[in-house]
């Protein structure tokens, strides 16, 4: 399988040389993953599944390139990994460049990748979950700190040149049952959230998704807009100066970007920021659904801006640039609610 698997691939990339392995993947009927394992032993190594002790290692690295992903958008962003603390299955990083939350119950494969690319050799370190999609991967740039990455490639290579386990195949989401909950006192609690960390757990006190709560809440505290307002917002926040926090996740990892973004160009349907450190691919034509909300807080109200596709996926939450216990800005919270008259 894994020989006839290689072949397939490789006679693909002669196919279509710039195509990326998520999109062989689709087309050849397997996971991203499993087309990385039939090159154990070729340029690619598996790793030992001691996620907290590698997260640890990460800063040896030195200025990498951290990518976290889902189906419709791909979030970029340069730094170094800094501020790296485990606590159980939960990780976090906090450097001012790279910044991370970490739900390491989801990760099930790390793999060790050399890979040519002209004169030079792309280094990365990825990680998927039990169905083989990624979940994060980490590549060289020209100012990483290669004798570092060789030491944590030494400590955490593994010689295995199958994968210890299956990888299961992800089966279609089930329909949800209609949810039933009483609207004034959901709406009555959602009024009393002192911090924007309080509303996972009113969506598990009501038992209701994200996306359900947006609709119960609309017209109170949400409002469902076109879903061209992103790209609108962001340019807007640009021409103002306006700095930002973009946040793209999957169930094993959310990545976060807060600064500045410059330079925006769409290309078919993907909506792009190309900036030096910070890079995001949208696929506009994936969001099915977007939502300004409002959330209160101790430091008063939180606005933000949620994308969502298939499956009531949240692609990307954007909001402006704040910290806990600081207001967010009246120049954000203008661009934002602008969009809920």
């Amino acid at each position: 399988m894994s020989t006839a698997l290689l072949e397939s691939w490789e006679k693909l990339k002669t196919e279509t040389p710039n195509l990326r392995i998520r999109e062989a993947g689709k087309i050849l009927g397997v996971s991203e993953a499993e087309l990385l394992a039939t090159k154990l032993g070729k340029g690619v190594s598996l790793l030992k599944k001691d996620w907290a002790g590698f997260l640890a290692a990460t800063p040896k690295l030195g200025y990498v390139m951290a990518l976290t992903r889902n189906e419709p958008c791909v979030h970029e962003r340069k730094g170094e990994y800094k501020d790296i603390s485990v606590n159980g299955m939960m990780g976090l990083v906090v450097g001012e460049d790279i910044d991370l939350r970490i739900f390491l119950s989801q990760w099930k494969f790390g793999f060790y990748s050399e890979e040519n690319k002209g004169d030079s050799v792309l280094k990365s370190f990825q990680f998927f979950d039990k169905y083989g999609e990624a979940i994060h991967k980490i590549y060289t740039t020209d100012k990483s700190n290669l004798e570092g990455w060789a030491e944590v490639k030494e400590e955490f290579a593994v010689a295995d040149l199958t994968l210890p386990e299956t990888i299961e195949k992800k089966q279609p989401a089930a329909p949800q049952p209609p949810v039933s909950i009483s609207v004034p006192d959901f709406l009555n609690d959602w009024a009393a959230l002192q911090d924007t960390h309080d509303f996972f757990p009113l969506l598990r006190k009501y038992n209701v998704s994200r996306k359900t709560a947006l609709e119960v809440a609309q017209g109170k505290f949400t409002k469902k807009v076109d879903n061209d307002v992103f790209q609108k917002l962001l340019t807007e926040c640009r021409d103002q100066g306006q700095e930002i926090m973009i946040f793209v996740g999957n169930d094993g990892m959310i990545q976060i970007h807060t600064g500045p973004v410059s330079k925006l160009e769409v290309m078919g349907p993907w909506f792009n920021v190309l900036d030096p450190i910070f890079n995001l691919h949208l696929r506009a034509d994936l969001i099915l659904e977007t939502w300004v909300v409002e959330k209160p807080t101790k430091d008063g109200y939180v606005t933000s801006l949620e994308l969502f596709g298939e499956n009531e996926l949240l692609i990307l939450q954007l909001f402006g640039k704040r910290k806990p216990g600081i207001p967010q800005s009246e120049t954000w919270a203008n661009l934002a609610r602008n969009y809920m008259k």
